[in-house]
């Protein structure tokens, strides 16, 4: 594999130049001396796994994150402060993957404030021009101008941020994971919108997880990996594999504690059959006792969602669940809870814990039962097993009454992961359990969870790491659009299978097709009128 070899583009070609680009969050390095270029006219790819620094690299491009060092120049001329207004005005747009619509507005309007002043038409004639300029999509022109933004579909909202930024008539188009929410046939129609603005001499940058669909359109593509540049390749000169070995390139950085040789036969925990709920579905699929299981896959691809629905935070749409071969409604979380599944949120601090109580109080407010007798509560025996726990966890805090905001990340963490060890549940969701945590607190979270399954719980963890998954799991699941398009067992788990899995997604024949169509419009110059 070549770094890229062809001729070296002109300033003038150049319509996006970050030049070695550094930002550190606290202790975490983001981006280290990350040098990067987007000509005109041309696709250009950034890729690299979960927390690599891309979206990091496009807030810095964007005027929305500043730069600790470096330079920023669109279109030959410097950023020379972090004000996205000040990147529009030079010729940056960018489609968020999370949307930047006024949901309460009507689809014209939010069209209307994205042009610039004095490109708007008038007024009253605002919904005119948006059906002009929406003319190439496949969506119903008489009624999308006046739907609210908030009523679209996933995959018509993402697309409607692609139409928004393009209004602009930008010199580069930055795209953050376009494609999440979006079918095969959508995803066909946003390439031919991206190959439509490579020959108006618009350059693309397109972040994807999925490298069939950036070797599709790219034509070059840029490697990051834990926030450092790993070089720049032409397509035609790069396979996926080689991306891949680019995109993982380290070895394990931990050791994981195995599992303990099995006292009991395991049987099966939890049952889901043919769950479907907001944003995924139907997903099948079982779990033993004793086992650990992980889910894996892009950002925004159905797993938060499928873990609140086994949590009972959301209710399912359809299928069946089971757990010690109780069937489970799943209309609440006291439910789940009772029946013995047990949610570890990843957002701990909003969704787990409450930070101005203290470290016995969250250890315990879900145990409370088993520390009472006759409705009274026995404090002393409360006291005594909160203090064995968090010996063993190690949790690090001057006492049991010190308020859990002020104890560290993975101090906090092992008091959300306390909870299971005092309430026994059947079935644990870790939901990215050693997020924002250090690294000495994160062995400590891995022997802790092992010790749960040791004890006969089935462990579902969902993680952005594919090295985490592929050390503490037993087999591990791939989540695509929703469903689950592979198992990989766990004689064949490494962090390299799991990537390639994630990054190949999954064969698009056995997908439902959206119902929405779309392409690119052959102009949207934002003045022009219907003809």
């Amino acid at each position: 594999m070549n770094e890229t070899g062809s001729e070296e583009a002109s300033t003038h070609d150049i319509v996006l130049e970050l030049t070695g680009i550094s930002r550190q969050f606290g202790a975490v390095r983001a981006l280290s001396d990350v040098s990067f270029e987007c000509r005109a006219g041309e696709i250009h790819a950034l890729v690299g796994e979960n927390g690599s620094g891309k979206s990091t690299l496009l807030g810095v491009a964007s005027g929305f994150v500043e730069q600790d060092r470096g330079e920023v120049r669109i279109g030959g001329r410097k950023l020379r402060s972090d004000v996205p207004a000040l990147a529009r005005k030079l010729g940056l747009a960018m489609a968020y993957q999370d949307g930047s619509s006024i949901q309460a507005e009507p689809v014209k309007n939010n069209l209307y404030f994205a042009a610039p002043p004095d490109q708007r038409p008038p007024y009253w004639r605002r919904k005119r021009w948006a059906r002009h300029l929406l003319g190439g999509f496949d969506l119903d022109m008489e009624l999308f101008p006046d739907a609210p933004t908030g009523a679209l579909t996933m995959a018509e909202r993402q697309m409607f941020e692609v139409a928004k930024a393009l209004v602009t008539d930008p010199k580069v188009l930055l795209l953050d994971e376009p494609t999440t929410a979006l079918g095969p046939d959508e995803v066909d129609a946003l390439h031919r919108t991206i190959l439509a603005c490579r020959e108006r001499g618009i350059g693309v940058v397109y972040v994807s997880h999925r490298l069939p669909e950036v070797m599709e359109v790219a034509d070059r593509i840029t490697v990051l990996r834990d926030g450092v540049d790993q070089g720049t390749f032409d397509t035609s000169e790069v396979t996926e594999s080689e991306l891949v070995d680019r995109i993982v390139g380290r070895s394990f950085e931990a050791a994981f504690p195995p599992p303990a040789p099995a006292e009991t036969e395991a049987h099966e925990v939890l049952v889901v059959d043919g769950l479907q709920g907001q944003s995924f579905g139907p997903v099948t699929f079982t779990l033993e006792s004793g086992e650990i299981v992980g889910i894996a896959g892009a950002e925004g691809n159905g797993q938060a969602q499928l873990f609140d629905t086994l949590a009972g935070r959301t209710p399912p749409r359809a299928g069946l669940v089971k757990c010690d071969e109780r069937e489970l409604t799943l209309v609440s979380t006291t439910e789940a809870v009772r029946a013995g599944v047990m949610l570890l949120p990843g957002d701990r601090k909003v969704a787990a814990l409450m930070g101005v109580l203290g470290v016995k109080v969250n250890a315990t407010i879900q145990s409370l039962r088993r520390f009472s007798l006759a409705g009274l509560l026995k404090r002393s025996s409360e006291r005594r097993a909160v203090i064995e726990l968090i010996e063993q966890l190690e949790v690090r805090t001057p006492s049991l009454d010190q308020p859990v905001e002020f104890l560290s990340g993975g101090n906090q963490q092992k008091v959300s992961v306390a909870r299971s060890y005092l309430r026994e549940p059947s079935v644990i969701l870790a939901f990215e359990p050693t997020q924002g945590v250090d690294v000495g607190s994160r062995f400590d979270i891995y022997r802790a969870l092992r010790a749960r399954s040791d004890a006969g719980a089935a462990i579902l963890v969902k993680s952005s790491d594919p090295i985490e998954l592929a050390g503490f799991c037993d087999r591990v699941l791939v989540m695509s659009r929703g469903i689950i398009v592979e198992e990989i067992p766990g004689d064949e788990l490494t962090e390299v299978r799991i990537v390639e899995a994630i990054v190949r997604g999954p064969d698009s024949s056995k997908e439902a097709r959206s119902p929405l169509g779309v392409a690119m419009p052959k102009s949207l110059n934002p003045a022009g009128e219907a003809s």
